[in-house]
């Protein structure tokens, strides 16, 4: 790999230290994610942008079961 400088704010500096120590990931890693993201260099599945809401829902595991006054049979 190479190297690049890049020069940012302190605001930008502090999101991609946030993001990095966040997710477990180098600062590095986090820049290539997101010039992967932006620019479309990678799909990402649909699980991988929405792994960080997994289990955040709480409710019936199975909604088919839940019954809804005046919808369906009754």
């Amino acid at each position: 790999m190479e190297t690049v400088t890049l020069k940012l704010d302190r605001r930008h500096i502090q999101r991609l230290k946030d993001q990095a120590e966040a997710s477990g990931r180098s600062q590095a890693a986090v820049v290539r994610d997101l010039i992967d993201r932006h620019l479309g260099g990678r799909k990402r599945s649909l699980h991988d942008q929405a792994k960080d809401l997994c289990g955040s829902v709480s409710g019936a595991k199975d909604t088919s079961t839940r019954r809804l006054k005046g919808y369906g049979r009754d």
